[in-house]
């Protein structure tokens, strides 16, 4: 029971970092957060046990427990992974999707159901980043575009990649939210991620993937670039 508790405060106080609710270098309150998290203090003490070993949060000894700050090598080699995982995820799902018609009838109907489901989401994402975007909520933005690739991602099937590709983009979110305003982050990318949707949408999937690599490599050089002039800044 405890344990679980503290999956459960580990996920909300993950989410927080992914809504860019809580910052890097800030310092976690426990008893804010615990009153806040309706949790005890030794449940919490747990929880970011199981959000260090994300990289998440680190304890400074007798200051603390932080939101961690990136290095500019952490931030390259962060990209680096999620490109290869994201873009590998979404062709493995075109390979699995040219399969589909090789299976038994209940099986592919099966498959056809998943992945129609699995589409349903990325496009809803797409979607609620250009809602977002049109009203100038570029926080909202960002958290959509969060979504949209792990519904990308999510398109192969494989909970192990999920679950990995979850925890990078809550680390990568700690340097979204130190590099610049939202709208410099995040805005360039919601009309490529319509038409990156669009392509999936169409049984396009090989040419998403190759899309989406381009897409990844531009983001790369894009936030880098801003991370890079934040450290010489500071």
């Amino acid at each position: 029971m405890a344990e679980s508790a503290a999956s459960r405060a580990a996920d909300r106080l993950r989410a927080a970092v992914l809504e860019g609710e809580l910052r890097p270098g800030e310092r976690l309150d426990e008893a804010g957060l615990g009153a806040r998290l309706q949790v005890s203090r030794n449940t919490l003490r747990e929880a970011f046990r199981l959000l260090g070993h994300e990289h998440v949060v680190e304890h400074e000894p007798n200051r603390g427990v932080f939101v961690r700050n990136l290095s500019l090598e952490e931030a390259r080699q962060l990209y680096q992974t999620r490109r290869l995982l994201e873009v590998g995820a979404v062709r493995e799902a075109a390979v699995a999707r040219a399969g589909v018609d090789t299976l038994e009838t209940a099986d592919r109907l099966v498959a056809q159901r998943r992945w129609t489901a699995a589409v349903g989401q990325v496009e809803e994402a797409a979607a609620e980043g250009r809602v977002a975007a049109r009203r100038g909520d570029y926080e909202a933005v960002g958290t959509a575009n969060g979504r949209f690739h792990l519904a990308l991602a999510a398109l192969a099937g494989n909970e192990v990649l999920d679950r990995t590709l979850r925890t990078i983009l809550t680390e990568m979110r700690l340097l979204f939210v130190v590099v610049a305003d939202p709208r410099s982050v995040h805005g360039r990318y919601v009309e490529a991620n319509a038409r990156i949707a669009d392509l999936v949408t169409a049984g396009e999937v090989v040419r998403a993937a190759v899309a989406l690599e381009e897409y990844l490599l531009g983001s790369e050089a894009h936030l880098l670039e801003l991370y890079a002039s934040h450290f010489s800044g500071s």
